[in-house]
């Protein structure tokens, strides 16, 4: 009894900061994202005689996973199981299962690498006890928030929303798809400036969020204009629209980020140096490009299929980068 999937990382317009539930990772507000086609994770789930996790590396190298990490892994599947009680399927996850994880994203450096991940466990599960209960989407939305908040919004393709949903129940927060990966082709060409582990993961940050004095503006700015704004310009294919409302509410972020207690930074020198470049490039050439960060220093650069061209030619100029080019994509899929 094993089941196979895929999944890939998603890029928020509309950015996941802050809980109402640490534990559930219940949202304060909604976010928004576009799901990307690549890098991918794959991972096979199957009952076994005890639980256990190994994780393997693009070049196929295995990855040592630290004590929390397997944990974490153990939680969530605790938490699976008590989402699908709530469903009655007390008995449809098994007792033991073995988790074997295959990644092609550098962990940890604002590459939603755990949104990947944890959407992918979900539609595996989903796989796994589909002869005992056929989940929805938005179900197995639900199970991928239960490892990753962002995790939620991979299972759909295209464009996607986590909604704040409200309660505090296992299921009260879930993703629902805006548009599909064929309504609007937009590249997502990212720029990694450093490939060290950011010293406070993102799960960490969350809880911090409500520290800073400027967290409870975003959350009223989010539910009042952001996020209703975001998804009319995905609908209405507004990249101007869209620019604009995807770098404020970025630099919010990261402004919330920096005034918490303690501070965080994840943005370095060379983010600044690439966003301050792409802001001139856009003012000369006048190229429909945006910049987003999320919990790292990577930036991403998404522009429509007419710019990849010249924001290619940009990302390959800047020194000291790695560089994933990335379209819309499908979502998680059973395989």
């Amino acid at each position: 009894m094993q089941a196979k999937a895929h999944s890939t990382p998603n890029i928020a317009f509309i950015k996941y900061w802050g809980n109402r539930s640490e534990e559930l990772r219940l949202p304060q507000a909604a976010s928004l994202s576009m799901t990307l086609d690549r890098p991918t994770v794959e991972i096979v789930i199957q009952e076994a005689d005890a639980f256990s996790v190994r994780s393997f590396l693009a070049d196929g190298g295995e990855k040592a996973l630290r004590e929390k990490d397997i944990e974490r892994f153990r939680k969530v599947l605790s938490l699976m199981r008590r989402y699908l009680e709530t469903l009655h399927a007390k008995d449809a996850l098994p007792e033991h299962s073995a988790i074997t994880v295959r990644s092609h994203i550098p962990p940890a450096i604002g590459l939603a690498s755990s949104a990947a991940v944890f959407s992918c466990l979900a539609k595996a599960v989903a796989g796994l006890v589909a002869e005992k209960i056929t989940l929805t989407d938005m179900q197995t939305s639900i199970l991928a928030r239960l490892g990753s908040g962002s995790a939620a919004r991979s299972i759909f393709g295209g464009f996607s929303t986590l909604e704040e949903g409200s309660g505090m129940e296992l299921g009260s927060s879930w993703s629902e798809q805006i548009a599909d990966e064929r309504h609007w082709l937009l590249h997502d060409i990212v720029l990694i400036p450093a490939l060290e582990e950011k010293k406070v993961g993102s799960t960490e940050g969350h809880a911090l969020a409500s520290t800073s004095p400027f967290y409870a503006t975003r959350i009223e700015t989010i539910r009042s204009r952001r996020q209703q704004e975001c998804i009319d310009a995905i609908r209405m294919k507004d990249f101007e629209k869209l620019q604009n409302v995807t770098e404020e509410d970025c630099l919010d972020m990261h402004h919330v980020m920096e005034t918490s207690s303690p501070s965080l930074h994840y943005l370095n020198e060379d983010t600044h140096r690439i966003v301050n470049a792409i802001k001139g490039l856009r003012s000369k050439e006048h190229i429909p490009v945006l910049f987003t960060m999320d919990a790292g220093p990577t930036v991403h650069l998404v522009c429509p299929d007419e710019a990849k061209d010249a924001v290619l030619s940009f990302a390959n100029a800047q020194k000291g980068c790695t560089i994933f080019k990335a379209k819309v994509g499908p979502g998680a899929k059973i395989i």
